[in-house]
């Protein structure tokens, strides 16, 4: 008698499930999709430390395989390529509305690394009409149970949903340069006791926004006070009720943005004129040959 043979595929498929269900942290629930064809697995919302279901919600597609092949750099930092994934596949990704990860369970090691895909896309994007896979970076460093893992999984995950407002800002950012430098310039070394009218009040927080959303998508982090902390600190110094924000805050956070400032629109310029010029040139052509016409520099 013959009988269906269990293949290897499907046993490293099973030991992966596995796998994730044993390292998934405790505020993940995992909800695994019955159709997989079009490249999601499962689905994980992410629950605060005290236990608040808030509709976190990220998407996730889950390969396994036996051992990575991974290779050390000068650095110390060990990288390798993820599994190959359909183009077709990366391009549906691309238009899901909530952030998407790979997950590659890695068995020998009993380890599961992840990559925020959407971001390696567009870094690649004129392949999606070129080839019929693509690959991504993995470093070993970037895996569910790590510390450095488990921090910028929750970045990875901000950065993803703050893109869609992320060309809004750095366009208001590099169309209003000048006039966002002088605004930095010319409202500092003022009376610090003084209140700060709602016109400039308002100016500041406009720029603030633009550089703390711009921030939060190309860096890990960002340095400055809140909006709320800062008025904390105002209420604090000068003991005022009637005032939000006197100069000597307005000083304060000023400089603050102003040696950040510069740092943001070059990295944003290089961003969209180079690392993900293929990407930008596709979805917005003016805004594209604005950015990469070298006028800024």
């Amino acid at each position: 008698m013959k009988f269906p043979k269990r293949s290897e595929t499907h046993k490293i498929e099973a030991a992966s499930w596995r796998l994730l269900q044993e390292l998934a942290p405790d505020e993940w629930i995992v909800r695994e999709v019955s159709e997989r064809d079009y490249g999601i697995d499962t689905y994980i919302e992410i629950a605060t430390p005290a236990g608040d279901v808030t509709g976190n919600l990220v998407s996730i597609q889950l390969k396994g395989v036996v051992k990575l092949d991974w290779k050390e750099a000068e650095s110390g930092v060990r990288n390798a390529r993820s599994p190959s994934i359909k183009t077709t596949t990366a391009s549906y990704w691309l238009n899901l509305p909530v952030p998407v990860f790979l997950f590659v369970a890695e068995l020998s090691s009993r380890k599961i690394y992840y990559v925020s895909v959407e971001e390696g896309i567009r870094s690649q994007f004129e392949n999606l009409s070129k080839q019929d896979s693509i690959t991504f970076d993995m470093i070993d460093e970037l895996n569910i149970e790590s510390e450095i893992g488990a921090a910028l999984f929750d970045w990875f995950i901000a950065r993803e949903r703050a893109h869609p407002q992320f060309a809004f800002h750095i366009t208001n950012l590099l169309s209003h340069i000048e006039s966002l430098r002088d605004f930095i310039i010319d409202n500092q070394d003022r009376d610090s006791f003084m209140a700060v009218e709602s016109e400039r009040h308002l100016q500041l927080r406009a720029l603030y926004e633009t550089c703390r959303m711009v921030s939060l998508y190309l860096d890990k982090e960002w340095k400055i006070e809140s909006l709320k902390e800062l008025y904390v600190r105002d209420q604090e110094q000068w003991k005022d009720a009637s005032v939000y924000l006197h100069e000597g805050t307005l000083d304060y956070v000023l400089r603050k943005l102003g040696a950040l400032f510069p740092q943001l629109a070059r990295k944003a310029l290089k961003l969209v004129s180079e690392t993900q010029a293929a990407y930008w040139r596709s979805r917005d052509p003016v805004f594209y040959r604005l950015c990469s016409s070298g006028e800024f520099e």
